[in-house]
């Protein structure tokens, strides 16, 4: 928790840093925001160039039209000339002079607007070339968006992973810790009450012996006694008891013939059966269903005392002599061994 509690603040303090960075890649990205604006306009300077020249272009194409349309409609420039010309009248040479000032303004009109077809092909390729630097900058802009916006996202996922983490942890040992006080509380209480019940001259009961001991439930032990690998907590943690997988709802046996002392709710475990059986031991069966017999009842070996919970699908069992925990599986192995 330590550890997960140091590398949440270290995140947290990535998170402030990275918001920081994201302030001032705000600002950047402003910054470039009005670079593509200043592109834009550049990019619309070329098009307002280029739409002028083509507009020079246009009005000139309809002046050299309406001349060749004059030049088809009146033959070449001499038979327009000498058009309704008769010997003696002096207006040739004017009409030749006039001619040549066409033709010079013709081949003006013709020279401009070759000079304007250079400066389109100039001002388009210049346009090619500003919309390749605005589509290039678009592209690193969303670039740059993209990469802060992931970071944050992904130092967000880490912070909400960590703190899950922490809180599943917090909650098992708290329940670890809540499961180990309660039964030791529990163990304490009926150690008390049957010292109680020895000073004032009640036989003390003892251990069975000499007979087979009953395994709780038919079924795989799922989780075993002492020093195991916790997998929320992630590292290795003591278990106080077993735990045996079973059907749900089948019965669950009295390991050995005892006497109920306590019906129960264990944290993390449900519902549980506690027998003194005797010779300062009990044994403890949670994630109970059912349960078949009450406090103060004598109970058998294998007896059946309820059954398993359908949600849990397991019985833990444990085993204590006092308030020292007992490995389950070597003490039922042990069968009609005698127990000290």
């Amino acid at each position: 928790l330590e550890s997960l509690h140091e590398k949440k603040a270290n995140t947290l303090g990535e998170l402030d840093k990275l918001s920081d960075h994201i302030h001032l890649t705000e600002q950047y990205l402003k910054q470039l925001e009005k670079t593509e604006e200043t592109l834009s306009k550049a990019l619309e300077g070329v098009k307002e160039d280029l739409r002028e020249i083509e507009g020079r272009i246009q009005e000139r194409n309809g002046i050299m039209a309406q001349r060749v349309r004059t030049l088809y409609m009146n033959g070449s420039p001499d038979r327009f000339i000498l058009q309704g010309w008769k010997i003696g009248q002096g207006d040739f040479m004017r009409k030749v002079f006039f001619m040549k000032r066409v033709v010079r303004y013709d081949k003006t009109l013709v020279k401009a607007s070759l000079e304007d077809l250079d400066l389109k092909k100039q001002s388009m390729a210049k346009m090619d070339l500003r919309m390749g630097d605005l589509l290039r900058f678009r592209q690193y802009k969303a670039k740059e968006k993209e990469t802060f916006s992931q970071e944050k996202k992904e130092q967000e996922k880490n912070l909400a992973s960590i703190q899950l983490d922490e809180s599943q942890k917090q909650a098992a040992l708290s329940e670890l810790e809540e499961n180990a006080r309660l039964i030791n509380e529990i163990i304490i209480a009926l150690e008390k009450r049957r010292k109680e019940e020895l000073a004032n001259n009640k036989k003390a009961t003892e251990l069975e012996k000499g007979s087979r001991y009953c395994l709780p439930v038919e079924g795989d032990v799922v989780s075993k006694y002492g020093i195991q690998y916790h997998a929320t907590l992630k590292t290795s943690t003591k278990n106080l008891g077993i735990e045996i997988r079973g059907k749900s709802g089948a019965k669950v046996h009295a390991a050995v013939s005892g006497v109920v002392a306590l019906i129960t709710r264990i944290p993390g475990y449900g519902l549980g059966v506690i027998l003194d059986n005797g010779s300062d031991y009990f044994t403890i069966y949670a994630n109970l269903a059912g349960i078949s017999v009450s406090q103060g009842d004598k109970v058998s070996t294998c007896q059946d005392i309820g059954s398993i919970s359908v949600e849990s699908g397991r019985v833990y069992f444990e085993v204590r002599k006092g308030t020292k925990t007992i490995d389950p599986e070597a003490w039922l192995r042990s069968s009609v061994a005698s127990h000290k």
